[in-house]
């Protein structure tokens, strides 16, 4: 196994790795930091994915807490990043003659976002989410995994996003996104094994025990307690509930990943096999991309897919028997 698909990449510690192909550089592994990223600013092509362009144009602001200065509003953008819609990065197709919104686009269409993001398909990408919590990362790894389905394998998230950028003492560059020219970003792949569909899924759920599922809503969804529209209420049958909020600890003013040997000892805490296959699901795709990040990309699972529809899909099929488990017996 590769160690640095699951190392953290310390400020200072990795030389600079040269492309063995058609890249400009390689990213040291799924994750790097502030400092790393500051001394390859010009070597990379920075995605930042933490909210309103409103947001992304506004200078932080700072305020001294017993004579240290620090980040009172996270805002601003490091120093030449694209700006990335979050709106635009899902959409609503058809998908086996139901029409299911915040789904992966078509080939074509990603592949033209990406170029109106000024992308070129050799491009060493660094993703930068807000960084305040693990549902901020979760936008990150979303694209993350939908630039990887389409091919794209060079690239890495910024530990702790634009909040641990602020922290580490690097400007917040302000002003609206710079007009781009558009890149040449080609996808080249459609990974399905990183996928699951809803038969998948139907299958793993009629059977429990022959397939990892891992929730990665919060609790009380999982438990029935609250349930989004359009989902059917609880939990997929043999599933196990990983929230969100288990993927990153606060570190001063940010929120940072965990070691890989952190996500294995929970996951086998939790009755899963670190290591073997598994599918990850929440109400739209989007908190299960932050699972399916750090079980494939930080733990080194090659065996995990997510569930794209996940519950919003699943429900659709309630009427064709697709079930739940629902301990809370409100709906």
């Amino acid at each position: 196994m590769n160690l640095k698909r699951f190392l953290v990449v310390p400020a200072g510690a990795a030389a600079l790795a040269v492309a063995q192909g058609a890249w400009a550089m390689d990213v040291p592994g799924p994750v790097v930091d502030p400092q790393w990223l500051n001394d390859n600013l010009d070597e990379v092509t920075v995605l930042q994915i933490t909210g309103s362009e409103k947001a992304f144009a506004m200078a932080p602001k700072y305020e001294t807490v017993e004579g240290k200065k620090v980040v009172s509003v996270v805002s601003g953008h490091v120093p030449g990043a694209r700006f990335v819609d979050w709106g635009n990065v899902r959409v609503e197709r058809m998908e086996n003659g139901k029409k299911v919104g915040k789904l992966i686009p078509a080939k074509s269409d990603f592949e033209g976002f990406m170029q109106s993001l000024g992308v070129d398909k050799n491009d060493s990408v660094v993703i930068v989410p807000l960084g305040l919590s693990g549902s901020d990362f979760t936008k990150a790894t979303r694209l993350y995994w939908q630039m990887k389905y389409f091919g794209h394998d060079n690239m890495a998230l910024l530990d702790g996003g634009l909040a641990n950028w602020l922290a580490a003492g690097f400007d917040g560059e302000t002003g609206k996104p710079a007009a781009i020219d558009g890149g040449d970003w080609t996808a080249t792949d459609e990974r399905d094994e990183i996928l699951a569909t809803y038969a998948e899924v139907r299958q793993a759920a009629d059977n429990p025990g022959s397939m990892q599922l891992v929730d990665a809503r919060p609790p009380n969804q999982y438990m029935g307690v609250f349930s989004k529209s359009k989902t059917v209420p609880g939990h997929l049958p043999g599933a196990v509930n990983m929230p969100t909020s288990l993927l990153v600890r606060a570190d001063g003013a940010a929120a940072n990943f965990l070691p890989a040997s952190s996500y294995e000892s929970m996951m086998e805490f939790k009755g899963l096999d670190p290591s073997g296959p598994m599918i990850t699901y929440c109400n739209s795709g989007n908190l299960a991309s932050g699972v399916w990040f750090v079980a494939s990309e930080i733990a080194g699972n090659d065996n995990v897919e997510l569930y794209d529809g996940s519950m919003k899909e699943y429900g659709m099929y309630a009427d064709e028997g697709a079930t739940s488990v629902n301990p809370a017996n409100i709906y």
